[in-house]
C-alpha cells in the first residue's frame, strides 16, 4: 500500500484499473493499451500497445479548425499520396469537434510504391486551450481493427479538468 502511494506521489498521476487520471485530464484506457509515463514526448498523455501503436493527447494555442486545415493543406507537400478519408463531427468532453482520418505513404517513398498508412487527428477547445488527439500512422488493418476503436474509447471518455490558469 505504501509503495503504491509513493509511486502516485512521485509520478503525479494515477492509473486506475480501466482508467487514467492526472491533474489535467481523465479517460478510460482502452483494452490492450497502456499509458506511457516515460515523459519522452510533449504529450499530456500517451497510450501505447505492446507493438508500438500510439495515441497522443496534446495541447496547443492554435485554433482547432486551423489544426485540421493545416493537415489538409500541408501534408500533401510532404506526402504526395496524402488523401483525406473522412471528416466527421464528434463530441469530446461535451464539445463538438471534427475527426480527420487520412492516409499517406512514408515520407521517403519517392517511387510512390510503399504501403498506405492511416492516422487520425481530433482537435477541440476548452477553457481557451486547444486539445489534440492523434494516432501514429499505421497500416490500414491495424488502424481499423485496433487504433480506431481505441481512439473512440478515449474520445468518448476524455474529460478535461477545469483550468483556472487560462
Amino acid at each position: 500500500m505504501g509503495t503504491v502511494l509513493m509511486i502516485t506521489v512521485i509520478s503525479g498521476c494515477s492509473t486506475l484499473e480501466g482508467g487514467y487520471e492526472n491533474s489535467l485530464l481523465s479517460f478510460t484506457i482502452p483494452e490492450n493499451w497502456t499509458v506511457d509515463n516515460s515523459n519522452s514526448s510533449d504529450s499530456l498523455a500517451s497510450l501505447k500497445t505492446w507493438d508500438n501503436q500510439w495515441i497522443y493527447i496534446q495541447s496547443s494555442d492554435v485554433d482547432p479548425t486551423e489544426i485540421i486545415e493545416s493537415y489538409i493543406q500541408n501534408y500533401p507537400v510532404e506526402y504526395p499520396r496524402f488523401q483525406v478519408i473522412s471528416r466527421d463531427p464528434v463530441q469530446v468532453d461535451g464539445r463538438e469537434c471534427e475527426k480527420l482520418v487520412y492516409k499517406n505513404t512514408a515520407q521517403n517513398d519517392f517511387l510512390l510504391l510503399g504501403p498506405d498508412y492511416i492516422s487520425s487527428v481530433i482537435a477541440f477547445s476548452k477553457d481557451n486551450k486547444t486539445y489534440i488527439i492523434t494516432s501514429r500512422e499505421t497500416l490500414p488493418d491495424n488502424y481499423y481493427s485496433r487504433v480506431e476503436p481505441a481512439v473512440n474509447v478515449v474520445v468518448k471518455s476524455l474529460r478535461i479538468k477545469n483550468s483556472f490558469l487560462n
